[in-house]
């Protein structure tokens, strides 16, 4: 029998197609199906379907929807699927999913087929519950327009109990409510299966008329349940996990599927919740998570152990390793030779000896091509130093441009010295540096450790005062400590300490050796000679505290007090004669022309004093030019533009003497008395002083011959028409008190 097909019917079963989609959240329905003749199409939500059936697609379904369960069609049937489903796919419809229509005769009479274009979507429980339930209705409608269904009164209860026939027996808890109100009261329960009150605990008389809260407990997720909440008041089917109470307060995980069921009018009457007891995964999960924490915890416990190794190891190499040259450093080498020195035992000396290297001239290079060029330098230096040493040999750099090589095992001295000639002749060889050829050396100082070294400090000390004395002896030396070594450097230890005083104590004073123009016998000048008179070392040599001086940065306050003292007493003595033409030569160091600011204090003492700056004339030695020539040449000009002379002492001692003439803005000129007393002996000591006497009256330079001190020297000097002398012969080096009286003598 055919149906009948008028238009209320129609709109029944379309509408019932798509409250079933929208369950199962497809935007896509058709019921396809007969009572019996062959099958057709019913009923369709979203637009017709894109392919026409025929008798093989029914055959096809009726063989394997036998299941009251929905069914996604894919390959996973077992089976390959018919080419109506691979051109639905290709036509968009990814997701496919049929439920079987079942009549009263337990036979197939139709098929719901819903689809997506989402090719990963799934079903939830209560999804498949609604489908069920939307399946039985259709199946009733179908029948009823059939003739095949006696008609009843489609009241409340008879929706129910279709619903019940879909879901008594099932194993999950199922609740049925009413679809309204969502907001307070929410909305009742109407039916809830066996498996719900086996789960919570409660009768059914508990919960019919109830609400679903009374599932709820402090622990259960507000954020979801607002979730829910905005879903059902959307009419929107939602999945959620969340935690529920029993009955008798304990609390269990579920996997919660929330979807609404429509009537054949298309009105939403119920909510299907299914609940899915989850507790026992959610063990399972928390078990996995808490042993995946642990491991990563474990995981990331090794990788700070590593790290704390890696960091350990990194302190510890840092701690005895020097950054820039990556050889051991001074806190390596003090702690190995304080092992040495403590297993040695109190009757035996350690097997240690140690060469102490300071490199020469380090402070030129930092100050004229940087710091980088001087930490490149100490790099090749500390290579060259490794190509010296053997393996068993320790090296470390134990300060800025300070080396220390340890030998262990006895008899290590003569084995010392060729190491240290080996280390010599490495670095006398030029390194280049930015473009540049330097020429470096160094000074090495060595000692073999006996009993009177307890400490390490004990030991670099003595090496380190060797190297001092190596030092002395010129560049590029070395020398083995003695014990007179270590008394030469406390005397120069109370030397450095005394000097520190002495200028507080009024200890210096000023002697003054005149200069004689050798054509008149007046004195044209005077040489201002420091003197120190120490209460206990009594009168110290100018040479044995002038270097120490520098070294130590006295020499500033002191050239300052000869100066300034010097100048007022020049003063004093040209307003006594007017008429005398006087000038005063004052000994000025390289280390004070390489301090900022000296030569306003040089116009300052001018300015002070009076004098006129021709009549203040500074002496220079050679040796100033060896460090930043170009510098001081620039402080000289400076000087020479104030009006102050230059003069070049000790001329003739150094190497490149005729050159500092040529270079550098010199206007005097004085020849060492070495050339003086030597020619009256020696020819060519005699004609050195000829040709410098001719050089100075070529350029224009004064000359003083200096140390003249027989008549037969003062003699051939005034035959060499000398212009200035300066000697014992003439007067020695007087107080101030004392110029007076022989300027008064060369006047008349």
């Amino acid at each position: 029998m055919a149906f009948g097909s008028t238009e209320s019917h129609q709109n029944a079963l379309n509408l019932l197609v798509k409250a079933a989609a929208y369950s199962a959240d497809c935007p896509n329905g058709f019921l396809i199906g007969s009572v019996e003749a062959n099958w057709s199409l019913l009923a369709s939500y979203g637009g017709e379907p894109p392919l026409p059936f025929d008798t093989s697609i029914e055959w096809w379904l009726k063989s394997n929807l036998t299941d009251r369960q929905p069914i996604i069609i894919n390959d996973a049937l077992g089976q390959s699927l018919p080419i109506y489903f691979h051109q639905l796919r290709s036509l968009g419809h990814k997701f496919v999913v049929g439920v079987a229509i079942w009549g009263e005769e337990e036979e197939i009479i139709g098929v719901l087929l819903l689809s997506s274009p989402w090719s990963q979507q799934r079903l939830s429980t209560a999804q498949v519950y609604a489908l069920q339930t939307h399946a039985a209705l259709i199946g009733q409608t179908l029948q009823l327009q059939a003739g095949l269904y006696l008609p009843k009164q489609k009241t409340f209860l008879e929706r129910l109990r279709l619903l019940e026939s879909v879901v008594v027996n099932a194993k999950d808890a199922i609740l049925i409510t009413e679809a309204e109100p969502i907001d307070q009261p929410r909305p009742r329960i109407v039916y809830c299966n066996p498996a719900f009150l086996t789960t919570t605990g409660y009768t059914l008389s508990e919960v019919i008329g109830q609400t679903p809260r009374i599932l709820q407990c402090d622990d259960t997720s507000r954020a979801t349940l607002d979730l829910i909440r905005k879903a059902l008041s959307s009419w929107q089917p939602i999945e959620v996990e969340l935690i529920n109470t029993r009955r008798d307060g304990s609390q269990f995980w579920v996997e919660l599927s929330i979807v609404p069921v429509a009537n054949e009018k298309g009105w939403f009457t119920h909510w299907v919740s299914v609940q899915r007891d989850i507790t026992e995964r959610k063990k399972s999960e928390h078990l996995a998570l808490q042993g995946l924490a642990d491991r990563e915890e474990k995981v990331a416990l090794e990788s700070r152990l590593k790290e704390r190794e890696r960091i350990e190891e990194e302190l510890s190499y840092a701690a005895y390793h020097d950054d820039l040259t990556a050889l051991h450093n001074r806190a390596y080498l003090m702690a190995l030779l304080s092992d040495l020195l403590n297993n040695s035992g109190q009757e035996q000396a350690p097997d240690a000896t140690v060469l102490f290297l300071d490199l020469d001239r380090f402070k030129f290079v930092n100050d004229s091509l940087g710091h980088g060029a001087g930490d490149i330098l100490l790099e090749v230096v500390a290579r060259r130093l490794e190509n010296c040493i053997r393996e068993e040999d320790i090296l470390a750099r134990v300060g800025g441009d300070e080396f220390a090589i340890l030998l262990m095992g006895g008899n290590q001295s003569s084995l010392a010295i060729e190491l240290a000639q080996r280390v010599v002749d490495q670095l006398s060889l030029p390194i280049v540096i930015e473009g540049h050829d330097i020429f470096t050396s160094c000074s090495i100082g060595i000692v073999t450790a006996d009993m009177t070294h307890t400490s390490p400090e004990d030991l670099l000390r003595d090496a380190d005062i060797a190297m001092y004395a190596a030092k002395k002896q010129g560049r590029g030396r070395w020398a083995v400590f003695d014990v007179s070594m270590r008394e030469a450097a406390i005397n120069a230890l109370v030397m450095q300490n005394a000097l520190k005083q002495a200028l507080v104590n009024n200890e210096f004073s000023i002697a003054y050796q005149p200069i004689y123009s050798i054509f008149t016998g007046e004195i044209s000048g005077v040489e201002a000679l420091v003197r120190w008179h120490h209460p206990v070392l009594g009168q110290v040599p100018s040479d044995r505290f002038i270097a120490v001086a520098e070294d130590i940065g006295v020499i500033h306050e002191l050239g300052h007090w000869v100066m300034q003292k010097g100048c007022a007493e020049l003063q004093r003595w040209k307003t006594e004669f007017p008429k005398l033409k006087l000038h005063l030569n004052v000994n000025v160091s390289g280390v004070e022309l390489n301090r900022p600011g000296y030569l306003n204090q040089i116009k300052e003492i001018l300015a002070q004093s009076g004098i006129n700056a021709r009549d203040l004339q500074v002496e220079i030695t050679e040796s100033i030019f060896l460090y930043q020539p170009d510098k001081i040449a620039q402080v000289l000009e400076s000087i020479r533009e104030l009006g102050v002379r230059i003069a070049l002492d000790d001329f003739g001692t150094g190497y490149s003497a005729l050159g500092y003439i040529d270079r550098y803005p010199i206007d005097a000129i004085k020849i060492d008395q070495s050339f003086v007393s030597r020619m009256m002996t020696f020819q060519r000591s005699d004609a050195i002083v000829r040709s410098i006497l001719s050089l100075g009256r070529a350029l224009d330079i004064d000359i003083t011959a200096e140390g003249v001190e027989t008549q037969p020297q003062l003699q051939r000097l005034r035959e060499m028409e000398c212009p200035f002398v300066q000697g014992y012969l003439l007067s020695y080096p007087v107080k101030a008190e004392e110029i007076l009286p022989l300027l008064k003598l060369t006047m008349t």
